[in-house]
């Protein structure tokens, strides 16, 4: 059970994506939301002047990003207290977790890699960590021993995608399984969780892979070929071969570059999360 969630500011992409799914995850789970910035001193010690001042140098460049962060969320029926911490950030937010009776921490992630204050605090933390990506957030991240649950969080943003893109195509057998689950039902999973812009299956009705053996399409056969095809930038199909190369133990992955003629949904939906799904 989540009672308080810590969120982590800052004025980067990052923090503002924090911000936004800190206050969605308070929201669906009844939690208390608490937000925090961080005034970055040097872990060296140097003269206790030239400290105070960028203490108070700090502060005041935070004090607005507090302000705003506190307006978004009770804007959107989320109370929230805040706290500005001073030190190294990762290091400061790690020592707070426990006084704070934190269950949970978002930290934000603009681009392909976490910072490296997001990784210290997913390595140290005593707690789970949720990172807030742009299109999804599509998984827990940190120490095994703290991997108790997963959240997915669709942001749903992107309403037009054009130009140059990447098509992946993974070949399986129907008969191909994972933990009692079909192999392609469980990549387009994957593929949905870290928000592929789409995915199809397909049946074959002939065809042979590695090891030569015919798979045909009958009518009692249970081991037809599968091609699962996506589609969606070069860097999302990346990241999508990836994500389910681990499942394809006998199979195939090719991909190839294509150009997206459109792309668009039939009913924009409004930008911002969505409903949280949680599994264990």
């Amino acid at each position: 059970m989540i009672h308080r969630i810590l969120t982590l500011l800052d004025e980067t992409p990052a923090g503002r994506l924090a911000l936004e799914y800190g206050v969605t995850l308070a929201r669906q789970a009844g939690a208390e939301l608490h937000l925090v910035g961080v005034v970055a001193l040097p872990s060296v010690p140097g003269e206790i002047d030239e400290l105070r001042e960028l203490e108070e140098d700090g502060r005041a460049a935070l004090a607005p990003v507090v302000r705003a962060a506190r307006e978004y969320a009770e804007g959107r029926g989320q109370p929230v207290t805040t706290e500005v911490l001073v030190g190294p950030p990762a290091e400061a937010v790690i020592r707070a977790i426990p006084a704070r009776g934190i269950d949970l921490i978002v930290v934000g992630q603009s681009g392909h890699d976490l910072s490296a204050d997001g990784r210290h605090i997913a390595r140290g933390a005593p707690c789970p960590v949720f990172v807030a990506r742009e299109a999804v957030v599509a998984r827990y991240e940190g120490p095994p021993d703290h991997r108790t649950e997963h959240w997915h969080v669709r942001r749903d943003r992107r309403e037009r995608i054009e130009g140059p893109g990447r098509m992946m195509r993974v070949f399986v057998g129907e008969n191909d399984h994972v933990a009692g689950r079909p192999v392609y039902e469980l990549i387009v999973q994957r593929l949905r969780a870290i928000d592929i812009a789409g995915a199809t299956v397909y049946r074959g009705i002939l065809g042979y892979g590695a090891a030569g053996r015919l798979h045909r399409s009958r009518l009692f056969s249970h081991d037809r070929p599968m091609i699962v095809t996506a589609v969606d930038t070069a860097a999302a199909v990346d990241l999508a071969i990836e994500t389910v190369q681990d499942l394809v133990a006998s199979g195939l992955i090719v991909c190839s570059d294509v150009e997206i003629v459109k792309y668009s949904r039939r009913q924009p939906v409004e930008a911002g999360p969505g409903p949280l799904e949680r599994t264990t």
